[in-house]
């Protein structure tokens, strides 16, 4: 390791805040999106069928600049679609709220609330004047200034024919030929972009990374940077959203807009693709993942198949993701993989959740609202206006603990990384745990084992929050963000208070030295930062299978001294390693990135527990064979340590 391991946290003096650049930029776009409009109204049209190359028909609905009259204008102008497995109606019924919100003048207060918990359900309400609700829906704004949107149902869901292939390569060769379809029509000026939230934003992101013809540029928001690792089997484990999630969107799919019914565009070919699987794959995936094994959980060519190919991503593109989302800050490692120079790729991520998308934009001093980022994106690269937006950026980074920055690269590069050794002397503060140990810059110096136990997760979790979107905000604060509930249950080990802020940035690896009673033992790890009055905030968090530790060293990172800052676990079929009871097993457990700052008498906190549902949910041969428990072996010929990329110079990276 780099001579920082060896230094106190309590030696770092203070960093500089590097700040947020691009606000003169910011100001004329928020002034353009909400000045006059080149279009005075929007024209819909229902129910069109978009016919595919194997007879299934999509259906849209395209909204145009319209006339003062309601008659589409003559010009055609650049196409901008949205492919949703969610019904296409209900981004409609999105601008309907808007524009009734809007009509009878109902805002989201600027100030908080006066009951404390309501402070979390506002600030997730934020999300509608962030221009969240509007980059979700229909933006008028963005279609009277020269644009048309069309929301497409993917294949078989909605009111488009055949079966659900959540995100295969059948529904993939759809998005291609939607692009060729739009780019044929009158109405389009030959310029193609695709947007969307979530699920919308994963099917453009594969469209770029397949290069597919037409398409000019993409803005997506929230999406996933590999499904199967962010979510679907993190560390091995399945996850209780996925299912549901599943169930959601199979359920809906026999459910399509009411316009498309009343103007008979659902006929026998949409109901055969419902009968031939009526709830699609959702049983069977059910059934292997309480069986821990099978053809879908295990299949890793689907995996690989439907996560983008973000390095072979050449248009213009932006992405938006949020710290506590479902996926993690999944954006982030997009970052790292894309390549696209001269402004063409581009990050924001903010403190936030899966359902509250921008709801930390349009404040002062922090970047425009979503919507008008969007449509600065689009005027930039599909209409060739020189508005400057190739110079944001090109990552924009709202820090954990910390204000706004402006990064041209992520991790931080004066950031080196650091053991944080765990020890069993106490550490004062962490009476609420199972354990109370302490973080230090030191191996310790005797060998101790701390038994743990499978404690059920909590409601009031960190992790639940990311999970359910951030809906556990009606809980109030200590529901939404604080990890103490959830550390009744795990052992923790605190360092001491910071005497000046220091800043962590990059991955984060947990090397533990373990030892399983049974033949299974389940990991779930994460890092938070402890306040003075003793709030522990989740800033990263991991999980891992004893038996998934094989790593693929290949798309592994490590440090220049061998350490693993971001181990990449091998979970497909054929990855289980054995474990044995009572024999000592070293595990590296990746963790989510971080940048944050650790304020002066605030504490880094490792926490370990053994299960935390319904964010993890292992296999039923998995919970039985590690139901005796396992424990954590602090030896100091074999050190336990968090690996943590640090800034603790005067003058670099930002607090």
């Amino acid at each position: 390791m780099t001579t920082a391991k060896h230094r106190s946290l309590l030696d770092g003096p203070q960093v500089k805040d590097t700040g947020l650049a691009g606000s003169e930029l910011a100001e004329r776009w928020t002034a353009l999106a909400d000045g006059p409009s080149r279009y005075s109204r929007v024209s819909f049209t229902p129910n069109v069928s978009i016919p595919l190359s194997d007879g299934t028909v999509l259906k849209a609905q395209v909204f145009r600049p319209a006339n003062a009259d309601g008659t589409p204008v003559n010009d055609p102008v650049p196409v901008l679609f949205n492919l949703t497995p969610y019904n296409k109606s209900v981004t409609h019924l999105a601008a309907w709220l808007l524009r009734g919100l809007h009509r009878f003048g109902i805002t989201v207060p600027a100030l908080p609330p006066r009951n404390p918990r309501l402070l979390e359900l506002a600030e997730l309400a934020r999300a509608i004047p962030g221009g969240g609700l509007t980059t979700f829906g229909v933006n008028d704004s963005l279609i009277r200034s020269g644009y048309a949107q069309v929301v497409v149902d993917v294949r078989g869901t909605g009111a488009s024919s055949g079966d659900w292939g959540m995100l295969n390569d059948l529904e993939q060769r759809d998005t291609a030929e939607v692009v060729a379809w739009a780019q044929a029509q009158p109405w389009c000026d030959g310029s193609v972009g695709m947007y969307g939230i979530s699920y919308c934003s994963i099917n453009a992101l594969q469209a770029a990374g397949n290069r597919v013809p037409g398409l000019g540029a993409v803005f997506a928001v929230e999406p996933v940077s590999d499904i199967s690792r962010d979510l679907m089997k993190t560390g091995g484990a399945q996850t209780f959203f996925l299912p549901i999630w599943m169930l959601a969107v199979a359920l809906g799919k026999w459910l399509p807009s009411p316009s498309d019914v009343i103007r008979g565009g659902v006929g026998l070919g949409w109901l055969a693709g419902r009968l031939r699987a009526p709830l699609n794959r959702v049983v069977r995936y059910i059934f292997e993942g309480l069986r821990g094994t099978g053809a879908l959980i295990d299949n890793d060519e689907y995996f690989q198949q439907i996560s983008p190919r973000f390095e072979d991503i050449e248009i213009p593109t932006f992405v938006y993701g949020a710290w506590d989302d479902i996926f993690g800050p999944a954006a982030l490692r997009i970052h790292r993989r894309a390549a696209s120079p001269g402004g063409r790729f581009q990050v924001v991520i903010n403190e936030g959740y899966h359902g509250s998308p921008g709801s930390q934009l349009g404040r002062e001093d922090g970047p425009p609202r979503l919507d008008v980022l969007q449509r600065a994106w689009f005027d930039k690269w599909l209409k060739g206006i020189d508005n400057g937006v190739e110079s944001y950026g090109p990552l924009t980074l709202q820090q954990q603990n910390g204000g706004w920055h402006t990064l041209d690269v992520y991790p931080r590069p004066e950031a080196e990384p650091q053991r944080f050794y765990l020890d069993a002397e106490p550490s004062g503060v962490g009476a609420g745990s199972t354990f109370d140990g302490s973080l230090t810059d030191a191996v310790p110096l005797n060998k101790t084992e701390h038994l743990l136990r499978r404690r059920m997760g909590l409601l009031k979790s960190p992790t639940t929050s990311r999970l359910t979107a951030g809906i556990t905000a009606v809980l109030g604060t200590s529901g939404l963000k604080d990890s103490r509930y959830f550390e009744r249950g795990a052992l923790t080990f605190t360092s001491s208070p910071a005497v000046r802020p220091w800043v962590i940035s990059g991955a984060l690896n947990l090397h533990l030295h373990t030892k399983a009673v049974g033949t299974e033992a389940f990991w779930v790890v994460s890092v938070t930062d402890v306040a003075p009055d003793g709030f522990s905030r989740m800033l990263a968090e991991g999980a891992l299978l004893a038996s998934r530790r094989g790593v693929d060293e290949v798309k592994s990172l490590r440090t220049a001294d061998g350490d693993y800052l971001s181990p990449w676990h091998l979970t497909g079929k054929g990855s289980t390693l054995p474990v044995e009871p009572g024999v000592p097993t070293t595990l590296d457990i990746d963790l989510t990135e971080v940048d944050a700052v650790i304020a002066a008498g605030h504490r880094l906190r490792v926490v370990v527990a053994a299960a935390s549902l319904p964010r993890y949910i292992p296999s039923i041969p998995e919970l039985w064979a590690s139901r005796h428990g396992q424990a954590v072996v602090l030896d100091p010929g074999q050190p336990s340590y968090l690996v943590a990329p640090v800034i603790l110079d005067t003058g670099a990276g930002a607090a």
